[in-house]
């Protein structure tokens, strides 16, 4: 119990039917430390530390959580706890917030993939998830800005922070054809080139791109990633899978995506770190179309 707040105190009459004090709880002293208390010197005194939290256990959570959080705000994609977020957190239903954090990282993704001068940044929303489409616009702009200017973004200044660069924001509800119970979609316009990224959620929880540039893929936004387009003709994976065994590069999972127009898109996830020169080397191959690299 707070010294700020009221004190426990138990009363009770003696045989003389006097009252006296019986108990007395507080939480801290007058002064602390109190080290010459003459409280302290009493037998029927118990002092303890005012320290409840410090034990070995929850200081072991808390480093374990404070790491795993701080690398989530190096890769871009973390918004637990973070102040003044572009909606209160005891609104956000438990179904919207693995939305924002996807909507983050497709936003992050995007800009590692196309790189080039911003020129607007589109949220495109379809299913009951629409009805939060702001906030998940900041969180769409936070992460896109995050790949180039780090932890100067947070959700409070994004939009301010994009509109200084002539970033344009936009957002628009369509009507849910997807097949899927809600989807976003992250649009992301630069002077090279556009690029368009739509997710959803499965089971509550499970975060899953299903859409890049009209290729229709399943890909967890985890991992390093390789996104290799190429003309749809035989013999391109085992020579992608030749490139990256050479150098050691161990594929954890493949995704493949192809349309009408005789094109595929592969989404290569591996276990190591991805050279310049390997993606030179991917680049060479006479079917490759275009091959870029992002780490989420």
């Amino acid at each position: 119990f707070n010294k700020i707040k009221n004190t426990i105190l138990e009363e009770i009459k003696n045989e003389d039917e006097e009252v006296v004090l019986n108990r007395y709880l507080n939480d801290v002293f007058e002064k602390e430390p109190s080290v010459d208390n003459k409280l302290l010197d009493l037998d029927n005194v118990v002092v303890t530390p005012h320290l409840g939290a410090n034990t070995v256990e929850s200081q072991e959570k808390i480093a374990i959580q404070a790491a795993e959080q701080a690398l989530e705000a190096a890769r871009g994609i973390s918004y637990p706890n973070a102040l003044n977020l572009p909606i209160r957190e005891d609104e956000i239903p438990p179904f919207v917030r693995p939305y924002l954090e996807l909507t983050q990282k497709i936003g992050f993704l995007a800009a590692q993939i196309n790189k080039g001068v911003y020129r607007s940044i589109k949220v495109i929303t379809q299913g009951d998830i629409s009805e939060f489409i702001n906030s998940l616009t900041t969180f769409a702009v936070v992460g896109v800005l995050k790949e180039s200017l780090g932890d100067s973004v947070n959700y409070v200044n994004a939009k301010y922070v994009a509109k200084e660069r002539e970033v344009e924001i936009k957002n628009k509800v369509e009507p849910n054809i997807s097949g899927y119970k809600n989807k976003i979609i992250v649009k992301l316009t630069t002077d090279r080139d556009t690029i368009e990224i739509g997710g959803t959620i499965f089971e509550e929880s499970v975060q899953r791109i299903v859409e890049i540039n009209g290729f229709a893929l399943d890909v967890e936004p985890k991992g390093r990633m390789i996104l290799f387009k190429n003309t749809d003709v035989p013999g391109v994976i085992g020579q992608v899978g030749m490139i990256l065994a050479k150098h050691n590069i161990n594929i954890a999972d493949f995704r493949l995506g192809r349309d009408k127009h005789g094109l595929a898109l592969a989404v290569i996830i591996v276990d190591d770190d991805v050279s310049k020169q390997i993606l030179n080397e991917l680049e060479s191959l006479e079917a490759c179309i275009s091959v870029s690299y992002a780490i989420l």
